[in-house]
């Protein structure tokens, strides 16, 4: 009798078991089995330090370049930088050259620490300055044209900062009164494990989805190198590494 109900019960472990990875290999986007922490991925992109070239496109036209560069100081402190350009379409003109180069900077427990980023325009002789420091609560501003100072602003970084930095700039804030509407919760961010293929290369990787809501505003897919090799948004822009082009 004994014997016959541990059969019994193997024989239902085991169907359990294949019922799961029949829906695995089926229906992996419906399984918890396959979500990871968005804490673990942003580990592994700092542990193995890859380098990211991507290609920006705005449907199927390539439109400019990013380089992410992972690093982690011996303090155990993280810093991703960037850099790259895009060529922006501005209002009643043609396309224009925007040059950026920055970095966000994290502690070892992955919390930000501030930031820093620079934004030229040529054609302009514009420059724009932006740093964050978390610690102090402040975001500087200092924009130059032609290599003369014409704005600079340290502003606090709390519900103060839109009105303010308008007001500032000439801008009166109730021009444009949905700056930052109440009640808006930051997006939801997760991370699972899946396969993509690219120019015919299956790759095993980490996919993280942004939400807004129930709407996926945006998917990036890092290699288990923790390396960036695609990211999808729902605003008609892509990104693709250019080692699978």
């Amino acid at each position: 009798m004994l014997s016959r109900i541990a059969m019994l019960g193997i024989i239902a472990f085991w169907a359990v078991m294949m019922a799961m990875l029949v829906r695995l290999e089926t229906h992996p986007e419906n399984t918890d089995i396959l979500v990871v922490p968005v804490s673990y991925v942003a580990r592994i992109v700092f542990k193995h330090g890859q380098q990211s070239l991507l290609t920006v496109r705005e449907g199927e036209k390539p439109i400019g370049s990013v380089d992410l560069r992972p690093s982690t100081a011996a303090s155990g402190g993280r810093s991703l930088g960037f850099s790259g350009s895009l060529a922006m379409q501005l209002p009643l003109a043609s396309r224009h050259r925007l040059n950026f180069d920055g970095a966000v900077d994290l502690d070892s427990a992955l919390r930000g620490l501030g930031f820093h980023v620079d934004l030229t325009m040529q054609e302009y002789h514009y420059r724009l300055s932006v740093k964050g420091d978390a610690s102090r609560k402040t975001l500087a501003c200092e924009v130059t044209q032609g290599g003369q100072r014409a704005f600079s602003q340290t502003l606090p970084m709390d519900a103060t900062l839109g009105p303010a930095l308008l007001q500032d700039l000439g801008i009166e804030p109730t021009a444009l009164p949905m700056i930052a509407p109440a009640g808006i919760s930051p997006p939801a961010v997760s991370a699972r494990e899946t396969q993509i293929t690219l120019h015919g290369e299956q790759l095993e990787v980490y996919q993280v989805s942004v939400r807004e809501g129930t709407a996926i505003e945006a998917d990036f897919f890092v290699t288990e190198l923790g390396q960036l090799v695609l990211a999808k948004t729902n605003f008609g822009y892509s990104l693709t590494t250019a080692d699978y082009e």
